[in-house]
């Protein structure tokens, strides 16, 4: 089922750059949290599909769920061209260390455009007759998506604090320093 790879494969990756924060103490910039608030809208589409895939069919409803996914890829993916264009001048090393020789947000990129290819091969592939995934794997994979999303929303406020923005170049977590933690 190519939602349920969609959304396995965008908590891998929000996973991951949840370790890169918190582990290695790298806090993301407002762009890179554009992209993680658009890979959680991509996976809003997936569970719409998982969700509506059953013995009547709803197509329309998994064509919705997939027009989703491609919508808050394209939205997350000029945010990631964005990004590295801010970064290609050659002087410019990148923000934060680089991953198996590239950026967070040129992975981001690639996984962006990864998901707007499965959802247009999900639309061609669209069926009346598909399998639903069995109703504890369908709640499992909806509550991993919530668990990550709430983690992603925290660790923002705890950037932004009681600001209107975030940092341009967050150091630190400003609700902390707001409520009188030393930073």
């Amino acid at each position: 089922m190519v939602a349920a790879g969609q959304i396995l494969a965008v908590c891998g990756v929000l996973s991951g750059s949840l370790v890169y924060q918190f582990r290695l103490g790298e806090l993301p910039c407002p762009l890179f949290v554009l992209q993680r608030f658009s890979f959680l809208l991509a996976c809003v589409g997936s569970l719409g599909i998982l969700r509506n895939v059953g013995p009547r069919g709803r197509v329309a409803c998994q064509a919705r769920g997939f027009a989703l996914c491609i919508v808050a890829s394209f939205i997350g993916l000029a945010v990631s061209v964005r990004q590295i264009l801010l970064h290609i001048v050659p002087p410019d090393s990148g923000y934060g260390p680089p991953v198996l020789g590239l950026h967070l947000y040129t992975w981001a990129l690639v996984v962006f455009c990864c998901l707007i290819l499965s959802s247009a091969f999900g639309l061609i592939g669209l069926s009346d007759r598909a399998r639903a995934l069995p109703r504890v794997m369908t709640n499992g994979i909806c509550g991993l998506v919530i668990v990550i999303g709430a983690v992603v929303a925290v660790a923002t406020f705890a950037m932004q604090g009681f600001n209107i923005f975030l940092p341009a170049d967050p150091q630190y977590y400003e609700l902390l320093r707001q409520v009188g933690f030393p930073c």
